[in-house]
């Protein structure tokens, strides 16, 4: 079902992902009692609880006011997709349970999707996202403006790092597994020194989800899919799979110019 894990976005997931690649996506009541070992909460305190997805599909804004309302993640047995999404739950609570608050907390717009700019980043970041922190804000210019080698090619391979980066788009993690070049997420990057965050996984995880957390709470209405940063992420330090190094730049199809409007 998914293959083993080296790949270094997995790292949060370590304590739940699946040693065996042929073992079966866990149920759902097994995703629930993980839940309950981290006692998994809302940020009010109401535990929050994996639960069997209705037979029925409901809308998107009906499945995040059920978590908002309930505590309940509607969750369907034997699907990838949203095992990955309960990983990112668990690893993430905070981010998780702010972007949700960004869903239940908007009118229907009057757009083809119904969503408003901020749900649409809300959705981009639970889909795709990745939390950056990196305080080189030269590094953050040359990145925005698509200068890819620059940013992130032509960096010293010894000495501090400048970013950090997690996986928390559950969409994301889902073709991490199975990792290729052109795999490109969108990041809320964190103007943090990556220099004085944790090392170990769990503790990098928890750093960088309470601060992407108070990050989304703090833009509120001026939250839009442009704060995202589009990401290949196999420029990010360590997750070239294919070890093909400065190479990968010279891919314009991935690594594209930015078009200047």
């Amino acid at each position: 079902m998914l293959h083993a894990a080296a790949h270094p976005a997995f790292a949060p997931f370590s304590r739940w992902w699946p040693a065996d690649p042929s073992a079966p996506i866990p149920p759902v009541a097994t995703l629930d009692a993980w839940a309950r070992d981290v006692a998994l909460a809302l940020p009010d305190g109401r535990p929050l609880a994996f639960v069997a997805a209705p037979a029925r599909s409901t809308g998107a804004l009906d499945y995040e006011r059920r978590i908002a309302e309930r505590g309940e993640v509607a969750t369907r047995t034997g699907n990838r997709h949203d095992f990955c999404n309960a990983l990112a739950w668990l690893a993430f609570p905070r981010t998780k349970a702010a972007l949700n608050a960004v869903h239940v907390a908007s009118a229907p717009a009057a757009t083809p999707n119904a969503r408003d700019r901020g749900r649409d980043a809300a959705t981009l970041l639970d889909e795709s996202g990745l939390i950056v922190a990196c305080a080189d804000a030269g590094l953050v210019a040359a990145w925005r403006d698509h200068r890819w080698r620059e940013a992130f090619g032509d960096r010293p391979l010894t000495g501090a790092r400048p970013l950090r980066a997690v996986a928390i788009g559950h969409g994301l993690i889902a073709k991490l597994a199975a990792p290729f070049p052109a795999i490109t997420g969108r990041a809320v990057v964190l103007p943090l020194d990556a220099a004085t965050l944790p090392e170990a996984p769990a503790a990098l995880a928890a750093t960088l989800d309470a601060a992407a957390a108070d990050a989304i709470a703090a833009r509120g209405a001026t939250w839009s899919p442009a704060t995202l940063l589009p990401l290949p992420v196999a420029a990010l330090p360590g997750w070239d799979t294919e070890g093909q190094g400065a190479r990968l730049f010279d891919d314009v199809s991935v690594f594209r110019l930015r078009v200047l409007r």
